[in-house]
């Protein structure tokens, strides 16, 4: 008869359950990061045109297709002009270089942003879709 011993597992047991183990934390984070994406409320365009100051300090969601690079500093960031996918004209938006550097001319992305002092709407996070 076999006997458990505390100091050893069985290996087959180990080769199921560490995979387990990394699903279960990827389905987790997953979630999380849909929960907070979608926590954010929609930057309201027609109140930033109005009045950018008013929405500084506060965090939004912004679906947007990348309508032209107006600039680009190595190391430092671009600012692209983007149509917001509501339809409510264009905005400018700073991207840090670390966010990416492959973003091109009519590529879409949900974008999670800020509103910075004097209004400048910088991502700080994107995905492609």
């Amino acid at each position: 008869m076999r006997r458990f011993s505390p100091g050893k597992i069985n290996p087959v047991l180990m080769a199921f359950l560490i995979p387990l183990a990394v699903i279960i934390a990827a389905v987790v984070l997953i979630v999380l990061r849909n929960h907070f994406h979608h926590a954010r409320e929609t930057l309201n365009v027609a109140a930033y045109q109005h009045s950018p100051n008013d929405l500084a300090g506060n965090h939004y969601n912004l679906d947007a297709q990348i309508d032209a690079q107006l600039k680009w500093d190595e190391g430092f960031g671009r600012i692209l002009s983007v149509k917001p996918l509501d339809g409510s004209g264009r905005l400018s938006v700073f991207v840090p270089d670390q966010l990416g550097s492959d973003l091109r001319v009519g590529q879409r992305f949900h974008m999670s942003v800020m509103v910075k002092d004097k209004g400048l709407i910088q991502v700080e996070a994107l995905d492609k879709f």
